[in-house]
Parts: structure tokens; C-alpha cells; sequence
């Protein structure tokens, strides 16, 4: 009798726990043509050294990665460096992910991201260092505006937009890590 009644204790308590709503739950549309990885890149093609000599490294650096998997889902990764002629170097480091959902007639995806993460890192500040999980209000769903083209470099392009009127346009290319 005894373990009638701690079976079914575990049975129902097992029974009652909450699922996990914060889990990625796929079901977003990718069109073949867009998923995989994807890169906006910039660098210097400056360097920096210092007064004593010493290779101090590019001065400005920054990308943006997508990663948008066929079920639907994506990664997003944005990359950031900069370093002064005094020594002192700034990094930002942002992952987020989630669902997505391209509506091709559109021509626009939505990113939902049910979780991300900040890291900061500044050399000459080092108590300003950030490193933590994005906080559920700042998990936001964005909109973006798309086109796939063929670029000067012969590849697929995704040529994307902020805001469905913009004039400016940031260009990833087809990447891998």
C-alpha cells in the first residue's frame, strides 16, 4: 500500500509541473534560399600601434550573424571591437535566438527571440564588464525587410532593412563557422 500511494504521489506531482514555455518552439517558414548562415561585416584596414612600438591591433571592428536553421528557428550574434591609440580596447558581444517566420510576399522576417545574452568587456574599466542573461523585456520580436540577390562577388546576397522605407541596406553574404 505504502508504495501505491508514493507512486502515485510522484505520478501526480509529476503530472503538475509546468512546461517550459520559454522554449524555442519551431514553426516558422525559412525559404530554402535563406537558411543557413549569413555575415554583415565590417573592418579597418588600419592598425593600430602604440607609441613604444607595441601592435595594438584593428582600431574598429563589427559584424552581425544570422544562422536560420529550415524548422524554422534562428541565431543571432552581433560583434563588436574597438580600441583607442591609449591601449584601451571595448568589446560587445550579443547572442539571441528564437523562432523565425519569412513571409516571402513581403519581403520581410520576424525574429521572436526567447532568449539571448549580453557580454561587455572594457580593458581600461574592467568593473564596467558586463556578462548576463537578456532580461524577459528585453527579448524583443523585430521585423527586418529582405531581399536575395546576386552581388558583385557572383554570390547570394541577403540584402536586408531596417524599416520597410529605408534607402540604406546592410549586406550579408553566405558564411560558415
Amino acid at each position: 500500500m505504502k508504495t501505491f500511494v508514493i507512486t502515485l504521489l510522484a505520478v501526480a506531482l509529476l503530472g503538475s509541473c509546468k512546461k517550459d514555455t520559454d522554449a524555442v518552439i519551431p514553426g516558422g517558414h525559412v525559404p530554402t534560399e535563406t537558411a543557413g548562415k549569413w555575415m554583415y561585416g565590417s573592418f579597418a584596414m588600419s592598425e593600430f600601434w602604440s607609441y613604444d612600438g607595441k601592435y595594438q591591433g584593428n582600431p574598429f571592428e563589427l559584424a552581425v550573424m544570422f544562422d536560420f536553421k529550415k524548422e524554422g528557428t534562428y541565431e543571432k550574434y552581433f560583434v563588436a571591437t574597438t580600441r583607442d591609440y591609449s591601449g584601451c580596447k571595448t568589446e560587445a558581444f550579443t547572442f539571441e535566438k528564437g523562432s523565425v517566420d519569412f513571409n516571402e510576399t513581403e519581403g520581410s522576417f520576424t525574429t521572436t527571440p526567447t532568449e539571448g545574452h549580453y557580454r561587455g568587456f572594457y580593458s581600461c574599466f574592467p568593473n564596467k564588464n558586463v556578462n548576463r542573461k537578456m532580461d524577459r523585456s528585453e527579448l524583443k520580436a523585430q521585423t527586418y525587410y529582405y531581399a536575395v540577390k546576386t552581388g558583385s562577388n557572383g554570390k547570394t546576397n541577403l540584402v536586408v532593412r531596417f524599416n520597410a522605407g529605408d534607402t540604406n541596406v546592410s549586406t550579408f553574404l553566405p558564411t560558415s563557422w
